[in-house]
């Protein structure tokens, strides 16, 4: 099983030059290497990312009107700079 993250996708496919005319992904292609490579499932994360996106604005703007509620700034997992921190001062819960 595999699970492909919107920026990846198009990473990989800016990497192997597989983006089309349209500049969009062939999912199908995508799909069908991975397939290849032996995944029996393949999902994308589309929809879920737009989840992810409108659940971190609501949180933003509760942080933001109501900003002496909370001492510590607002992470995602996937900001760079939580990563860095988190592999450079608590390496093993990477």
């Amino acid at each position: 099983m595999v699970q492909v993250a919107p920026a990846v996708r198009v990473a990989w496919a800016e990497v192997f030059g597989v983006v089309n005319k349209d500049k969009q992904v062939p999912v199908g292609k995508l799909v069908a290497a991975l397939k290849r490579l032996g995944f029996d499932y393949v999902f994308d994360t589309n929809f879920t990312a737009d989840l992810t996106i409108m659940e971190e604005g609501s949180e933003f703007m509760e942080r933001f009107t109501h900003r002496g509620k909370y001492r510590w700034p607002m992470f995602t997992s996937c900001c760079p700079g939580w990563v860095r921190f988190l592999k450079a001062e608590l390496p093993n819960y990477t």
